[in-house]
């Protein structure tokens, strides 16, 4: 039987050619931005510890200067307190 197509019913849901068209070039510029972009630092990992820590404290006094070195950086990069904030 040439010629004849038999009529099936779609009765899931079929995405339009356009939005396939879409989908796929979304795809395709995703990737070539990964690439362009670069590899990420891995998550998690701190890669660059410029901290003037100790490495293997000894003594309360190494543990006292990594105390003191800790809570500069903490007063560094808190905020100051305003006078609406202030307790």
């Amino acid at each position: 039987m040439r010629g004849r197509f038999r009529a099936v019913n779609l009765t899931q849901y079929h995405p339009s050619i356009r939005r396939l068209q879409e989908d796929f070039a979304a795809r395709i510029a995703r990737r070539k931005y990964i690439a362009a972009r670069g590899p990420r630092p891995p998550k998690g990992k701190i890669t660059d510890n410029s901290e003037p820590w100790l490495a293997n404290p000894n003594s309360v006094s190494d543990d006292w200067f990594i105390a003191c070195k800790v809570n500069e950086r903490v007063d560094a990069w808190t905020r100051p307190q305003t006078i609406s904030s202030a307790s």
